[in-house]
């Protein structure tokens, strides 16, 4: 089964930033109040956090831009229509567009103060698209 780093690899301009620890992955759901997807704490724990073709994934890092557990707080904060567990995997910067995914894999697209609409099944299909 290919990883979701090994897809993101295949993509031009692909960067990954460093690895972090378990400890460090279970800090950050602690703070957010739930759990990362499985491809998305793979994803982060070989990763921190990536960008390839464009794309600027969260993850756990310094950079408070990239930083999951502050990008999502920032986001909920500004859509009050997200009524289920999601975090922030990518703030696309276009038009306010924010791609979320939930603790069963899903990832959704809300646009400015919009409802969560589902895109792909995992993050997987999400870096495919």
């Amino acid at each position: 089964m290919t990883s979701v780093v090994d897809l993101m690899k295949q993509k031009n301009y692909f960067v990954c930033e460093h690895s972090v620890s378990s400890a460090e992955i279970e800090n950050a759901q602690r703070s957010l109040g739930l759990t990362f997807a499985d491809d998305y704490r793979a994803y982060i724990q070989e990763c921190g956090t990536a960008s390839y073709e464009g794309h600027e994934l969260t993850g756990i890092s310094e950079d408070q831009n990239l930083d999951v557990v502050k990008v999502t707080a920032y986001n909920l904060k500004k859509n009050p229509n997200i009524h289920i567990p999601l975090y922030v995997v990518e703030e696309t910067h276009i038009d306010g567009i924010v791609i979320w995914q939930a603790p069963d894999k899903t990832i959704y697209r809300t646009g400015m103060g919009t409802e969560p609409v589902k895109i792909a099944a995992n993050l997987a299909e999400y870096v495919l698209m």
